[in-house]
């Protein structure tokens, strides 16, 4: 459970509207990949202007890739959807910094929206339902009120 605990965490940050960290969106895109890759597609959907820093050009390839795969302890694939991942998260930290010239787009706006809709994907919203039931890698299970 103490791996959930930082998703609880962030959870209520966004319930809470508190602007979220780079190193939340970091936990959130190491929690599930595949959800956050999904969520910055909703992103850009919702906020066109952010294509570049959300779908970042990823046909490049790797700087550091070994010659033979069978060097390679992970398939190519998980590497290469990893390094799309922390270019978007660069991406993030840029343009908080204002490092990338978008106009008319906030960080802090960008992020949450980016949380808010990760944790829609995660846990998705039920009305029927106010708790969020979690186990962890041994079986046990715990109830979280959405409302806390």
């Amino acid at each position: 459970m103490g791996k959930d605990t930082g998703l609880i965490n962030i959870y209520l940050k966004i319930q809470n509207k508190k602007p979220l960290t780079m190193d939340d969106l970091r936990y959130l895109a190491e929690y599930d990949p595949e959800c956050f890759e999904k969520t910055c597609k909703n992103v850009v959907y919702n906020i066109p202007e952010v294509k570049p820093i959300m779908e970042p050009d990823t046909s490049k390839p790797l700087r550091n890739k070994p010659k033979s795969r069978a060097l390679q302890k992970e398939p190519a694939s998980e590497s290469f959807e990893w390094r799309g991942i922390e270019n978007i998260l660069d991406n993030l930290k840029r343009l908080e910094i204002n490092d990338i010239p978008i106009s008319d787009v906030d960080a802090d706006k960008v992020k949450s929206l980016l949380g808010n809709l990760y944790m829609e994907l995660l846990f998705p919203h039920n009305d029927k339902s106010a708790f969020v039931n979690m186990s962890d890698n041994g079986g046990n299970t715990s109830t979280f009120d959405k409302k806390a």
